[in-house]
């Protein structure tokens, strides 16, 4: 989110294979992408974390850092790390199932 191309020539090396990067997406095209591909964790902006995570899947807001951060510089990685485990070790994950994977309702 807010990256430019330089940015991703820097950095993309030190991105594991199975890792997407989707930059620019749309509400809707995130939500097709989430239901195709099952992320384990979505950072993005504001707009973004309720939908996502009414989809069952963890979510970090990466611009104002939710009620944690600052996630820049050396100091800030470890509050990052932290704050990404949490995120998709957290037990509410498995309390609720995502609405599309329930029986459809019957009309009367």
């Amino acid at each position: 989110e807010f990256a430019h191309n330089d940015d991703y020539k820097r950095t993309g090396h030190y991105v594991k294979e199975g890792t997407l990067i989707y930059d620019d997406v749309t509400g809707y095209e995130l939500e097709k992408f989430i239901e195709k591909i099952r992320p384990d964790l979505v950072g993005s902006g504001i707009k973004e974390k309720y939908p996502v995570q009414k989809m069952g899947i963890p979510f970090r807001q990466m611009h104002s850092w939710d009620y944690s951060g600052p996630y820049h510089g050396y100091d800030g990685f470890a509050i990052f790390a932290r704050d990404m485990d949490m995120a998709i070790n957290n037990p509410v994950w498995g309390l609720f199932d995502a609405p599309w994977d329930k029986a459809p309702i019957a009309a009367e």
